[in-house]
């Protein structure tokens, strides 16, 4: 970790380096050609000493202010990516919001239009009882709660995969590419992970269990209609005791319009 850090510590200064070097190095360059522009006809003793001096109090001065303004630059293109990965993520979880988590898999299906059908998965993971855990151990152990199970989805993905919080208790995740068996084992993860965790505010235990509905893709559908045929499958999961999976595939009717088959 600390290799880590001081790598990333050197990558950050090395643009001010290079900035500040360069930027003294022109300043010094100009004010030795003023000089010598200046000194010009001066016997070689003055003339040198004038432009010698001029390009080296032009660096001592330049190097700091360049060296600030460098600094400036990067503190401010920092917060610029630090707003927007504000802006497209949910604050508690670090999921992607639900407005970007659609787009993005509107991206994928436009993408994809062009070469060929691909296959994939969208999985809609609900905490279960979780109005009953906020009443009973109240909205900060609902917090944890949020962030155990968002923690257990971004560990349980691969890096390509996406992950959302598209409600209060609610996420999503799209896994691009996967077969149906993939994707089964990873609802699966997720919902045994989940349920061998519970926490323990003050001297009570928290059991948790979610419910997933998935469904599986093979045409260019978009995120609404993904969305509401897997959410009617997490409908069924909850109708049917909580805590399992139910899970269909989508496809084309003869006349178009899309179905899905468990």
């Amino acid at each position: 970790m600390d290799n880590n850090g001081a790598g990333h510590s050197g990558r950050d200064w090395a643009p001010i380096v290079r900035y500040s070097l360069l930027g003294t190095a022109a300043c010094a360059v100009v004010a030795a050609g003023a000089a010598a522009v200046l000194f010009s006809g001066q016997p070689d003793g003055t003339f040198w000493r004038g432009v010698i001096g001029a390009g080296a109090g032009a660096s001592l001065v330049a190097a700091p202010l360049l060296a600030l303004v460098a600094n400036e630059r990067r503190k401010f293109a920092s917060l610029r990516s630090e707003v927007s990965r504000l802006s497209s993520t949910d604050a508690l979880t670090s999921c992607l919001n639900s407005g970007v988590f659609a787009n993005l898999i509107d991206a994928f299906r436009g993408n994809s239009a062009s070469g060929g059908r691909r296959q994939g998965a969208l999985l809609v993971v609900e905490i279960d009882d979780f109005r009953a855990i906020n009443a009973k151990f109240g909205h900060a152990w609902g917090d944890e709660v949020l962030k155990s199970v968002a923690g257990t989805i971004k560990s349980s993905v691969r890096a390509g995969d996406l992950v959302g919080r598209i409600g209060g208790e609610e996420f999503g995740i799209f896994l691009p590419g996967t077969s149906r068996e993939n994707a089964e084992r990873v609802a699966e993860r997720i919902r045994g992970t989940v349920s061998d965790t519970i926490l323990e505010p003050g001297a009570r235990q928290l059991p948790l269990s979610v419910s997933v509905g998935a469904v599986l893709f093979e045409d260019q559908v978009e995120f609404d209609d993904l969305f509401r045929h897997a959410d009617d499958r997490l409908s069924e999961a909850k109708a049917r005791g909580r805590n399992r999976i139910e899970f269909a595939e989508l496809s084309d009717q003869p006349e178009g319009r899309p179905s899905y088959d468990s």
